[in-house]
């Protein structure tokens, strides 16, 4: 299976151009969203803002985007999206034209941005397993990254030589339409979705699901640490990018090439190395080695002395950028299983941007008080400590973890009293009896199913040994109701059979171990 087999899939391929040709609007829009910025004011502080207020939005709603994505036709949700930023992007056109945009009205345009990809990255992600399945999710994901990166290398030469000559409204207006190309796909490409549960959830439900999953869910979590980190340091270049540019007093031309040079090391890197490195090393190696390469050209950005010599650094630092984005992209939907994917997303998207922009922040106020040699040094040091985190916080293993659905879960047995899907709390009890020599193993393994209970619905899991048995033990969790333990069973992967079945081999006797599931009785409603 080749990197470019994804593009056999004629609605990937029709979303993967339609991506790029928006990201190309999106990159220009942005170029000279900055560069009008940075020629309205000499503060590195709101220069700096500009990313901030980018990212912003993802980082405040894509939580709530993605349990809507969950819930509702994502399709159509992208397309309401997509809409309103094709309005915001042609309102920034108008007011330029007429030079009424300022400061305000640039932030806030910015921001409104920010908010239709807030709500259409989460559920774009999502659709994106539902279309090429799971053995080509990794070469769709480099694939977008390509596209992404594409994107980043036309879009901001086309955007620096359109504001030169032209000014900022053109390439406000171009934006504008590029959202088209996403609206036009949307409308037009079709598949076939995974099926949804049959007992539908509310959204702050759904949010609280994500948030429990998250929580409970170790390899998420590392990846979610490890990304964080990475991503707060390896924004610092293109934060202080403008600024280093602007302070040498080249032009924007100058700016847009720069940039396209730090998307074409992506672009090189995702095509012809990045593809190899997978094949011959794991996860956590690839990304040692692109915070220590991406740390040494942090550190140099600013010290070397041309136009050339800055790009060549950029073309590096952009391939050391894609080889960690893309293994942490691959890493996060490798831990993410279909349930909760567009919400898993949103959290992921969440932590990377929100990282983002505080780092952007964090390194623009860094340089107003001190200078962009010295603020790049820190942020160096910052990815040597993401290079170290390789081996405090492994995750090569996400790679073979299988979270396709399983359906070992049987339904319930024939029950005197069937609930109603809202009834609960409910508790479920399973009774094992073991040798007592195998206890130790028997709590380790039973540790790793209460986290498979917790992050797929229960709120509460505990396990209790029998005092007068030493052969008897009894697990117990609590579910929010009903229609939550149903949606348990629909959630279990065979990861999580792979689990129960461990903890099932230490049971010892002729029946399988006793299942029972009791209703909470509210004794309020009792009368005396």
């Amino acid at each position: 299976m080749s990197a470019w087999s994804p593009l056999r899939n004629s609605v990937y391929r029709a979303m993967w151009l339609g991506s790029i040709g928006s990201n190309i609007g999106t990159t220009m829009n942005d170029t000279a969203a900055v560069w009008t910025m940075t020629t309205m004011t000499s503060s590195p502080y709101l220069v700096s803002l500009m990313q901030t207020m980018s990212s912003l939005p993802l980082f405040l709603l894509a939580l709530p985007a993605g349990a809507l994505a969950d819930l509702v036709d994502r399709r159509r949700l992208i397309l309401i999206a997509q809409t309103g930023a094709l309005l915001t992007a042609a309102g920034m056109a108008l007011l330029a034209w007429y030079g009424a945009l300022t400061q305000t009205l640039l932030l806030l345009a910015t921001f409104q941005l920010g908010v239709a990809a807030a709500f259409t990255m989460p559920a774009w992600q999502a659709l994106i397993p539902e279309v090429v399945g799971r053995e080509q999710l990794p070469h769709a994901i480099a694939l977008n990254g390509v596209g992404f990166n594409i994107a980043r290398s036309l879009g901001p030469i086309l955007g620096g030589l359109l504001l030169a000559a032209l000014g900022p409204a053109p390439v406000f207006a171009l934006n504008a339409l590029s959202f088209v190309a996403v609206i036009a796909v949307m409308c037009t490409g079709s598949y076939i979705a995974t099926p949804r549960s049959a007992q539908q959830e509310q959204m702050l439900g759904a949010m609280a699901a994500a948030i429990r999953y998250a929580r409970h869910a170790r390899a998420m979590q590392a990846v979610l640490y490890r990304g964080g980190i990475h991503m707060f340091a390896a924004v610092a270049p293109v934060v202080l990018l403008p600024i280093i540019v602007h302070s040498r007093q080249w032009a924007a031309a100058d700016f847009g090439i720069l940039m396209g040079c730090y998307g074409g090391g992506a672009i090189l890197m995702a095509l012809v190395w990045l593809p190899r490195l997978r094949e011959r090393f794991t996860f956590d190696h690839v990304l040692f080695g692109a915070s220590v390469v991406s740390a040494a050209m942090t550190a140099i950005l600013a010290l070397v002395p041309g136009k050339f010599a800055m790009g060549l650094v950029l073309m590096v630092t952009g391939a050391a950028w894609i080889s960690g984005m893309n293994t942490f992209s691959v890493a996060s939907q490798s831990v993410f299983p279909n349930w909760v994917r567009a919400r898993s997303s949103a959290i992921y998207l969440v932590v990377m941007q929100g990282a983002f922009a505080i780092g952007a922040l964090t390194w623009g106020q860094l340089t107003s008080h001190l200078n962009a040699p010295i603020t790049l040094g820190i942020a160096a040091g910052c990815l040597l400590i993401s290079a170290v985190l390789a081996r405090l916080l492994p995750i090569s293993h996400v790679e073979k973890l299988d979270l396709s659905p399983s359906g070992h879960m049987l339904p319930h047995s024939a029950m005197t009293t069937e609930p109603a899907p809202s009834d609960g709390p409910v508790l479920i009890t399973i009774e094992y009896h073991i040798d007592p020599k195998e206890a130790p193993a028997f709590r380790a393994a039973m540790l790793h199913l209460r986290e498979v209970r917790l992050r797929d619905g229960a709120f509460r899991c505990s396990l209790f040994a029998d005092l007068e048995d030493p052969t008897h033990y009894r697990e117990t969790f609590l579910v929010g109701s009903w229609a939550e333990h149903l949606r348990q069973h629909e959630r279990a992967t065979m990861e999580d059979q792979r689990i129960e079945l461990a903890v099932q081999n230490f049971h010892r006797g002729a029946e399988p171990p006793r299942v029972r599931h009791l209703l909470m009785v509210n004794l309020r409603d009792v009368k005396p």
